[in-house]
């Protein structure tokens, strides 16, 4: 099922595809109920004849032709606007949106729809069409009506501000998706048994497929683990490119035990690029690459890169004591699959280094990302507080705090104390400043 909705995913086309079997379905059905009801009252009201229905098609024809014209180039605009302005890993969002993708859908659906009309009033010019001339009426003032709303929908889309706001729910929304999941399923625990944490996973199993990891059928997997007595811990986290040979997931079996690789095949599920349905990470590494090329000497956009990562630390908090490993286990409470998630501290690190090594001469950049780290440091655990501080301490190594500027040291003095109070590094923070 996991497959299928991944290959649905990744194909535009399939929309297209609904749109145009929906709208042929409505000119083949509006076309015999015509023709059933020559003689009704409903007819005679509305006596709409061959000749104005094919004027209305032939209208309709050329008018969503020009529309869909100008949305595809408005579409190609703003994914310009987006690679080159935002990132490229931008593109995905706005084709993968619901309204661009219907609306343009919809516009093919009516042109498929007037063809056919046409064709079908051509050889049959003694029918009173008024069923399918009031329904061509009002899917053409429909799609008038879309067109000025895709319009405004477009000139908001390429506002950074607003995909940013756009960016930050759809990862807050996938991670309480994440932690409801985690609190609803009875088998699947962020902390290993104590029993269990001695495992040793000796046996490697080698990627047999290269591509991106996307998700796993857990159902199947655990049930196929439990039949052999194996347990595995993935190595690799979702999203992530894997190629062929590497390590995938390391084991702990009967020494005689293979796998069968059909099985293994229908479980793990790869891609050839990666999808927005299973993490928050790539929402936050893009609004890293937007901070970081908001940063550049060609941009110069500060007031970007301290939004986005305000926003990234939001996020964190957000997720702050969900990140840990999962850990799954069969009906009998045996602890059978382990997926690692990207240790605290790399997390930190891969999100933040960049913006500070391109902001690191910007007081107000270094000042903004202790305010981030503070932020996430308020609802997060002992060693998630540890890593904070120590990632504020090497974020600030090169300040001088001896020698800076009153100003400029006010500018950091009140974000690094902060942190320290919620970190509890009081002692610390004043040997870092001297005092």
């Amino acid at each position: 099922m996991k497959k299928i909705l991944n290959f649905i995913d990744n194909k535009y086309y399939l929309k297209f595809i609904f749109y145009i079997i929906i709208f042929s379905c409505f000119s083949i059905g509006f076309f015999y109920i015509d023709k059933a009801n020559q003689n009704s009252d409903f007819t005679k009201i509305f006596s709409f004849s061959q000749d104005f229905l094919s004027t209305i098609l032939v209208m309709i024809i050329g008018s969503i032709i020009t529309v869909i014209t100008v949305t595809f180039s408005t579409i190609m605009v703003v994914l310009t606007l987006y690679s080159g302005q935002f990132s490229p890993r931008t593109l995905n969002d706005f084709m993968q949106r619901k309204v661009p993708l219907n609306i343009l859908g919809y516009f093919i659906g009516i042109a498929v729809y007037a063809i056919l009309g046409l064709s079908l009033s051509a050889s049959n010019t003694d029918i009173i069409f008024s069923s399918m001339t009031l329904f061509s009426m009002i899917i053409f003032l429909v799609g008038i009506i879309l067109f000025a709303y895709y319009i405004h929908y477009v000139s908001k889309s390429v506002q950074i501000n607003i995909y940013i706001d756009k960016l930050v729910k759809d990862a807050v929304d996938e991670i309480n998706t994440y932690q409801k999941t985690i609190s609803e399923d009875s088998f699947v625990y962020l902390n290993s048994d104590e029993d269990q944490e001695d495992i040793e996973y000796d046996k490697d199993y080698h990627s047999k497929k290269t591509g991106y990891f996307l998700d796993i059928e857990l159902e199947k997997l655990i049930n196929y683990l439990k039949e052999n007595d194996v347990y595995v811990t993935v190595v690799k986290p979702y999203n992530e490119h894997v190629f062929e040979d590497d390590i995938l997931f390391k084991y702990k079996s009967k020494s005689n035990f293979k796998f069968d690789e059909e099985i293994l095949d229908s479980c793990f599920i790869f891609g050839e690029e990666p999808t927005n349905r299973n993490t928050y990470s790539n929402k936050t590494m893009k609004l890293v690459e937007i901070a970081v090329r908001a940063l550049s000497p060609g941009i110069n956009d500060p007031v970007t890169a301290m939004n986005c990562i305000d926003q990234i630390g939001y996020v964190f908090m957000k997720l702050s004591d969900s990140h840990y490993s999962l850990y799954y286990k069969d009906e009998e409470g045996k602890e059978r699959l382990v997926i690692k998630t990207m240790n605290f501290d790399n997390l930190l690190y891969d999100h933040f280094y960049q913006i500070n090594l391109y902001g690191k001469t910007d007081l107000k950049i270094t000042s903004r990302l202790i305010r981030a780290l503070t932020r996430i440091a308020s609802d997060s655990n002992i060693e998630m507080k540890k890593s904070l501080w120590d990632f504020a301490k090497y974020i600030i190594k090169d300040i001088d705090f001896k020698n800076i500027h009153k100003f400029d040291f006010n500018e950091i003095n009140y974000e690094l104390k902060e942190l320290a109070l919620v970190t509890k590094n009081a002692e610390d923070y004043k040997n870092i400043i001297g005092k």
